[in-house]
C-alpha cells in the first residue's frame, strides 16, 4: 500500500516527504488556490519516488443544475488544467448523486456533465475519480453503467455515515475493480457534513480492519489518503499498517503445509 497526507501548501509537501509519506494530495479547492498551484513551479515529474495525485473543489448546491452548469463544471474544467500544467494524472472529484436527496433529473444532468469532464481529463492526460458521498453501491453501479471507464476513490469515513452498515463493504464487493484510490478517516456515524469528523484512525467506529481485510483480499494495493491534520498523519499510517501486517500474517498462517510421503 501506499500512503499519503493532503497538501494545501509547499510546506505540506516538505512535511509529507520528510515523513517518508509515498506521496500527497494537492486539494484544490477554489479559484484562489488553483492560482497558487498554477503559480507554484511545482511539478509532479518523478524525480524522487515522491508523487502528486489531486482532489478537486466542493460541489456547491447539489440540486442547482444554473450552478452545475456554469460555476461547477467549469471550475472542474480548469482542475483538470491546472493538474495538467503540474503534471498530475489523477483527480477525484464530488457530484452528489444520491436519489435521497437529489433530484433525479439533477441526476441525469451530473451524469452528463461527469461524462464530458472523463473525457475532457482524458484528453488532457487527467484520469477522474469520483468520490462516494452517501451513495450506495447501486447508485454508484447505475453511474458506471453510464461512464464504465470512470474511478471510484473509496472514502470509507463517508461510507459510516447515513447508514446502519458502513456502505464501503457492499461497494467493495460490487465495484471492487473500478476502485482507484481511498480515502481514510474515522468517524461516530451520523446523518450529515458536522458529523464526517475526520478523527485519526481508531477514535471513531470504522471497521478499518474488515475493510482493509476485503481489500487485500481481492488485491488492492495502490494508494491510500489519510485525510487528516499532519499532527495524527503518522501515528494512524502506524495503525494502518500494523492492521495490514495483522491481516497478511494471519492469511499466512492459514495456508496449510503439506510434506511429501
Amino acid at each position: 500500500m501506499l500512503y499519503g497526507g493532503h497538501i494545501k501548501s509547499l510546506e505540506d509537501i516538505d512535511f509529507l516527504r520528510v515523513a517518508g509519506f509515498d506521496f500527497g494530495e494537492v486539494v484544490i479547492r477554489n479559484k484562489k488556490v488553483r492560482e497558487y498551484w498554477k503559480l507554484s513551479g511545482i511539478k509532479n515529474r518523478g524525480r524522487s519516488n515522491f508523487f502528486l495525485i489531486a482532489h478537486g473543489p466542493f460541489e456547491g448546491p447539489p440540486n442547482d443544475i444554473d450552478n452545475l452548469r456554469n460555476r461547477y463544471l467549469p471550475a472542474l474544467r480548469e482542475t483538470v488544467d491546472v493538474a495538467r500544467i503540474m503534471e498530475i494524472n489523477f483527480l477525484t472529484v464530488h457530484l452528489w448523486m444520491d436519489p435521497r436527496f437529489v433530484k433525479s433529473e439533477v441526476i441525469e444532468e451530473k451524469k452528463r456533465a461527469l461524462y464530458d469532464l472523463f473525457n475532457y481529463g482524458r484528453d488532457m492526460g487527467v484520469f477522474i475519480s469520483l468520490e462516494n458521498l452517501s451513495e450506495t453501491a447501486e447508485d454508484l453501479a447505475n453511474i458506471l453503467d453510464a461512464i464504465p471507464e470512470l474511478g471510484i476513490t473509496l472514502d470509507v469515513g463517508h461510507g459510516q455515515l447515513l447508514s446502519p452498515i458502513n456502505t464501503s463493504f457492499a461497494i467493495m464487493d460490487k465495484l471492487v475493480n473500478h476502485i482507484r484510490h481511498l480515502h481514510f478517516h474515522d468517524n461516530r456515524g451520523g446523518r450529515g457534513v458536522d458529523d464526517d469528523l475526520h478523527l485519526p484512525i481508531g477514535d471513531g467506529i470504522v471497521d478499518f480492519k474488515g475493510i482493509l481485510t476485503i481489500l487485500l483480499n481481492k488485491g488492492y494495493d495502490q494508494t491510500l489518503t489519510l485525510e487528516l491534520e499532519n499532527k495524527d498523519l503518522i501515528e494512524s499510517r502506524a495503525k494502518a499498517k500494523t492492521m495490514i501486517n495483522d491481516i497478511v500474517t494471519t492469511a499466512s498462517a492459514c495456508i496449510p503445509v503439506f510434506s511429501g510421503a
